[in-house]
């Protein structure tokens, strides 16, 4: 019986071993096309992406695979921008902020301003963008849930 164990496990470090090689050599992206998927992937890998980097090089393949040259604009997906904040400023006015694309190291932030009668304004108030590295784990978390139920 523990000689059975003992093998199981061994055929599972291999395994692991030249899944970790792959990724290496060709990204994660590709690895997980190779295997079949995201959905097999995560059956042999349950705990891969629990890794924030993990996560990061993964939206990172997607988007160079997808857009090499630049970002991918939510509203291309006809999914709705994430919303990561929201205040109430003078007579009534509102700012929120949203992520709106993803680029292979950031995100792109837009700030739009509503009226007091919940009115957004033509144009946007500010924009800028925020690295994945630094992005709140729940934003990275939407983003990144975005990317491989579109994509993958």
């Amino acid at each position: 019986m523990m000689l059975v164990f003992f093998l199981g496990m061994r055929l599972f470090i291999n395994m692991n071993e030249k899944v970790t090689q792959l990724i290496d050599k060709v990204g994660i992206f590709k690895t997980i096309k190779l295997m079949g998927g995201y959905n097999n992937f995560d059956k042999l890998f349950p705990d891969y992406f629990s890794d924030k980097e993990h996560k990061i090089l993964l939206i990172s393949g997607i988007v160079n695979h997808f857009e090499p040259d630049g970002l991918i604009y939510f509203y291309e997906l006809r999914v709705d921008d994430i919303k990561i904040w929201d205040e109430e400023i003078e007579d009534g006015h509102t700012i929120e902020e949203y992520i709106n694309c993803v680029g292979d190291e950031s995100v792109g932030v837009t700030v739009w301003e509503y009226d007091e009668d919940g009115e957004m304004y033509d144009e946007e108030r500010d924009a800028y963008y925020i690295k994945l590295t630094q992005l709140k784990e729940v934003w990275l978390n939407k983003v990144f849930e975005l990317l491989v139920s579109y994509y993958m």
